[in-house]
């Protein structure tokens, strides 16, 4: 179970309207709380605080994206600002909050302390800043804690090599000129793309590490895992990177290699490492190296330890049999295949304005991505009628052993008694869901063969490499090597990907040397690259930190990847020259890392990507765009640490006024406002009057399979039919007739409505469009909107919990009040008393409850989901109970 604690994350307006001096009340402190999952710097409070709470009044989350607000925004950054009296300072932030225009301030008490902490006690004179406050504020990453003493880890050099002659493409700049509109001539450098035979430097192992069975056994013990992880991404001030298990001891010594050296010169016993971590990692090397010299590791332990910091776990891999064999693909991955149907261009570009629609039941104008799709349409539809297996597992079923393995109440009730498949509140829980499924299958959201893994660097290379070995690993070329996919031919996709070339086919394969060394692999979504070739640079200049690829098996998709050469940033990783650490620098820092161009750049890309032309010279154009585009996307995601960006020209700006129609259902404020333009161009004659639409209509794939997807749904027949289950979920013994208790618990349910409509509907006012598929860098932020019922709900469970009268009594009058009006909302019943209510429904259903088993395809009984065969059983009473 995941840890969660409560914090503040207050609007800087907020901060202005009350002169930077506000006060919150318990009862309007509900509007500002979030969720947070745990991480270093929590603890570091708590450990100064002396004890533990969920709690945490000592930090603020300010968010400020507007640039209208830099001011005042320099303002609280110099000065911190007052919150119930006391003082607020600016602590930092992690990448994944810059991107949300987020800084976190801490109470002025705590503020020395906790800087000191999370700077090892080494105050920098100068740095690249932007690099130094990532780094520093890895602290503010998510993980959960291992509480043990840290394994005997060694740092090693990171190791680069060069891959002659590869022929790519790349984007070189030359000086140009234009005039601007008073015909002044202005100096720029242009941007264009080459392409030609070019060395290709990659670090293989970059963000990298490996450690023992043993080291793998103790985190999964610490962090609460059910299955055996042999991958976790790892935090530690100044720390981060993906440490994966490895055969240390009994590869060197098949090799008879009995010590190590390190980074910094010295030797270890192979028999006593437990780790064996890169340079990449540990992101305080030159810190600590300029600073103490051959000591610099020790002296990093030493101050870890001295600060009572613990290792924590971001992330880490899953095991198989927990997995989906089908995942969903997205509109980046798809639009990047050839998947072009000239039939459907040929309707697309008649003149005939009685055309009508396009026939996609006739078999032979099915293109690749439709056939596709229809695996994702043929799924909707067996839930649409009710098929009780289908939807069970669409509902998010996993282990049905007994009901104790499911934590939906809706799907325990389902599995009891099937009548509660037509309640009213499940029925339209699930029509809700499938609505917005199905609208996501209009912008490339459709099921393929294939899952996610999490990319690492050829173990036994690696291992040659800190072993002092000739360093030749054990892959070629093209090839990856994972246990949880068939061999042969996939496709390796990572978002975000915006240029077909980054649509890396490669090999699935093994050998006598994976064979007896990485066996272990099987049953883990992992997979190892190749050292031989430029696959990291190509899927969006991956490293090997915890990027996750989804490996596709999908022979549509394999057959339809567009080969040309890759685009290669040959400038990857340039930063910010150094400057003194001083409030001043750090306040820039701030003002110039508080927006995320992700989505833009993606959507501009999408924009180009999904117009349709004969013209050779403007396809050309097209692709060197979104090459550009490629690389502009790449410094974008590194400029939090690097504070290098490329800015996006205007002729390339001026490509997202005009989205692919296809995109307007991933962003509801763009489809409203086409729709209303359609609405008023009706009535309008002339084709000059007519307003111009945000999004433009094409005969490409994405478009196409938007088309398709929308004549389905057309097509589909709902069964709305819903029965009453009260009678169901109560305890007939126990009388409802008192008035008083009735009028009591109504007004409770009623301010409970209020407040939980309040939420959603200032979720709907507030909702942005905006994209951005960019990893997370593992940091895991609960959504705020869940976060503020997840709270309301706890707080309602108070309230009724402090009603004195029994349980099943309260049960029995929530059922009615909620269920006396068919229109009435029942999720506060079910979120209060859910638990009783099953109990009712057990005790008055007659049928046998069932759970899903899963089978073989030759099952006569099965039925497949997402790649796997399953099938309904009856139960054992025992199985039951609760």
């Amino acid at each position: 179970m995941i840890e969660m604690y409560r914090l503040k994350k207050i609007n800087i307006s907020y901060i202005i309207k009350n002169k930077y001096n506000i006060n919150i009340d318990k009862e309007g402190e509900k509007d500002f709380l979030i969720q947070q999952q745990g991480n270093a710097l929590f603890r570091q409070i708590e450990l100064l605080r002396g004890y533990k709470t969920t709690n945490i009044d000592e930090l603020i989350f300010v968010e400020s994206k507007n640039k209208s607000k830099n001011e005042q925004l320099i303002h609280i950054l110099k000065n911190g600002f007052y919150c119930n009296s006391i003082k607020f300072l600016r602590i930092g932030k992690s990448a994944s909050q810059a991107k949300n225009g987020i800084t976190v301030f801490i109470s002025e008490d705590y503020f020395k302390s906790i800087t000191e902490r999370s700077q090892l006690g080494i105050t920098p004179k100068s740095c690249v800043i932007s690099k130094y406050e990532a780094y520093r504020n890895l602290i503010l990453s998510a993980c959960k804690i291992v509480d043990s003493p840290l394994p005997y880890i060694i740092i090693v050099d990171d190791y680069e090599k060069v891959l002659p002659n590869q022929y790519v493409r790349y984007v070189s700049t030359e000086p140009d000129e234009f005039e601007d509109e008073d015909g002044k001539k202005i100096k720029y450098d242009k941007k264009l793309v080459k392409e030609g035979l070019h060395d290709v430097k990659i670090s293989p192992f970059d963000g990298m590490g490996c450690h023992t069975e043993k080291i793998s056994k103790l985190w999964k013990e610490a962090i609460g895992l059910k299955h055996d992880a042999i991958s976790f991404q790892i935090r530690l001030p100044f720390m981060k990177g993906m440490s994966t298990q490895a055969p240390i001891q009994e590869y060197y010594k098949d090799m008879k290699v009995t010590k190590i050296k390190d980074i910094f010169g010295t030797y270890h016993d192979v028999e006593k490492i437990d780790c064996i971590w890169t340079k990449s990692m540990w992101k305080g090397y030159s810190i600590f190296k300029d600073r103490f010299g051959k000591k610099g590791w020790n002296e990093y332990l030493n101050r870890v330890n001295e600060y009572k910091f613990q290792l924590g776990i971001s992330k880490y891999n899953h095991n198989i049999k927990d997995i989906d064999l089908y995942s969903r693909q997205n509109f980046q991955y798809l639009q990047c295949h050839d998947f072009l149907n000239n039939k459907y261009v040929q309707w697309f570009n008649s003149k005939d304005k009685n055309k009508g629609k396009f026939d996609f039941s006739k078999e032979d104008n099915k293109s690749k991505l439709i056939k596709l799709a229809e695996y994702s349409t043929d799924l909707f539809e067996k839930i649409i009628k009710g098929d009780k297996l289908y939807t069970l597992k669409y509902l998010g079923i996993t282990e049905t052993n007994s009901l104790k393995d499911i934590n939906s109440n809706y799907i325990k009730a389902i599995m009891i008694n099937d009548n509660m498949l037509q309640d009213i509140c499940i029925k339209k829980t699930l029509i809700r869901m499938l609505r917005k499924s199905i609208n996501q299958l209009k912008f490339g959201k459709i099921y393929s063969n294939g899952f996610y893994h999490i990319a690492v660097g050829d173990i036994i290379g690696f291992l040659q490499y800190c072993g002092g070995l000739d360093v030749r690993g054990c892959i070629g070329a093209n090839e990856i090597y994972c246990k949880t996919l068939p061999k042969g031919e996939c496709v390796s996709l990572r978002s975000p990907l915006i240029d077909p070339s980054e649509v890396n086919k490669v090999k699935i394969s093994s050998n006598e040397l994976t064979d007896k060394y990485l066996d272990y692999f099987k049953e883990n979504n992992i997979v190892m690259f190749s050292m031989y070739d430029i696959s990291l640079p190509q899927q969006g200049g991956m490293d090997v930190d915890g990027d996750l690829v989804n490996l596709c098996k999908e022979k549509l998709l394999i057959d339809s990847v567009i080969e040309y050469p890759i685009i290669v940033d040959m400038t990857d990783k340039a930063t910010d020259v150094a400057k003194d650490y001083t409030l001043e620098n750090i306040v820039e820092y701030e003002c110039n890392t508080r927006d995320n161009r992700i989505g833009e750049i993606t959507n501009v890309a999408t924009s180009i990507l999904n117009v349709v032309t004969d013209n050779e010279k403007y396809k050309q154009k097209n692709k060197d765009d979104i090459a550009i585009l490629r690389i502009t996307q790449g410094k974008e995601i590194d400029f939090i640490k690097t504070s290098t960006r490329w800015h996006i020209s205007q002729s390339l700006r001026k490509r997202n006024k005009k989205i692919p129609y296809f995109l307007l259902y991933s962003y509801p404020k763009k489809l409203k406002a086409y729709n209303n333009i359609k609405n008023i161009n009706k009535d309008i004659e002339s084709e000059e009057d007519k307003l111009p639409y945000n999004a433009y209509r094409s005969s490409s794939p994405m478009n196409e399979l938007c088309d398709y997807i929308l004549q389905w749904e057309r097509d589909l027949i709902w069964n709305y039919e819903v029965i009453d289950t009260s009678s169901f979920l109560i305890n007939k013994d126990i009388p409802t007739d008192n008035l008083h208790i009735e009028k009591m618990l109504t007004k409770i349910y009623k301010n409970f409505i209020y407040e939980f409509y309040s939420i959603i509907d200032n979720e709907d006012k507030n909702n942005k469009d905006e994209q951005d598929l960019a990893n997370s860098d593992g940091e895991i932020d609960k959504d705020d909107t869940d976060s503020q019922l997840d709270i309301l709900f706890e707080k309602y469970r108070s309230i009724i919990n402090e009603v004195p009268l029994d349980k099943k009594v309260i049960t029995n009058y929530l059922v009615k009040i909620c269920y006396k009006f068919k229109n009435r909302d029942k999720v506060f019943c079910w979120s209060m008393c859910g638990d009783t209510m099953l109990e009712n429904l057990k005790n008055n259903s007659k049928n046998n409850p069932q759970k899903i088993v899963e089978t073989s395809k030759e099952d006569r009984n099965s039925k497949e989901y997402l790649g796997r065969w399953y099938k309904l059983v009856d139960v054992n009473e025992e199985d039951t109970d609760e």
